[in-house]
């Protein structure tokens, strides 16, 4: 008798895993299983720790060393299949859905930043912009998905300028309305997102929008956004300090001293 209830419990969990594998297209299920086996191969236990101690205990780590980790996505990302456009959209949501950090971000010690989810976003663009503003739309739930969900710095400091911050550039009239959701949502990093998605726009920042949004959450207590701030307004700073200094001066008040001290950082 025990033996057959072990036997309907296994036959229940391979249904169920069946179910799940058949839930995703054979293109997505193939690149899971390619960095899932290329992942074991690699891992490192006494890493791993490591790795878990350095974020706060907050994600589980394979335990990869960079290098390595580097060459397994490199391979993936070259033998990718061609992906329609929910195929992406359901490859970058299985890939959050892991339990390991590496399929989503991975921050070597000493801090060497590699990724597979996120940089497979970076490099997806078009792909992720689609035919229609109704299909680029999908594509940023997918995206602002990734940043409220596992959320911390690693992920969204490439999510924000990389992805959200590329899809603005082309769709601003898309965007504009949805980063301006996200300035005063209660989500700190949706806020952070949204400060930080001008970051590598140089000359091209929309200079008005930037001080708006730094103004909106100046009075903001959490570092993360407060870090947010003064790291947009030095990288604005950089190509027009004159108008950093007068912006920092004119709200010496209501900025952080954590904010006004990373906007002149350089001056």
């Amino acid at each position: 008798m025990p033996v057959k209830r072990l036997n309907q419990k296994t036959k229940a969990s391979t249904n169920k895993t069946s179910r799940k594998m058949k839930s995703v297209t054979r293109n997505v299920a193939e690149v899971l299983k390619l960095l899932e086996k290329g992942y074991q191969q690699k891992a490192n236990a006494d890493k791993a720790v490591t790795m878990k101690k350095y974020m706060r205990d907050q994600f589980e780590y394979y335990g990869i060393n960079s290098p390595e980790r580097q060459k397994i996505d490199k391979q993936v990302r070259k033998d990718l299949p061609d992906l329609s456009f929910n195929e992406y959209h359901q490859l970058l949501t299985e890939l959050w859905k892991k339990p390991q950090r590496e399929y989503q971000v991975d921050n070597d010690i000493p801090m060497t930043m590699s990724y597979f989810a996120a940089e497979l976003a970076t490099k997806s663009i078009p792909a992720l912009t689609g035919d229609s503003d109704d299909e680029l739309k999908k594509s940023v739930e997918v995206i602002e998905s990734m940043i409220t969900n596992k959320s911390w710095w690693d992920c969204v400091d490439t999510l924000a300028p990389r992805v959200i911050g590329e899809l603005n550039k082309s769709n601003p009239d898309v965007l504009g309305p949805i980063l301006d959701k996200w300035i005063a949502d209660n989500n700190i990093w949706l806020k952070r997102t949204a400060i930080l998605h001008q970051l590598y726009y140089k000359e091209k920042t929309d200079q008005k929008k930037l001080f708006k949004y730094s103004l909106a959450c100046a009075a903001e207590k959490d570092f993360f956004i407060r870090k947010a701030i003064g790291w947009a307004l030095r990288n604005q700073f950089r190509v027009n300090p004159e108008a950093v200094k007068k912006f920092v001066k004119e709200n010496e008040d209501k900025l952080s001293n954590l904010s006004k001290k990373e906007a002149l950082k350089h001056a």
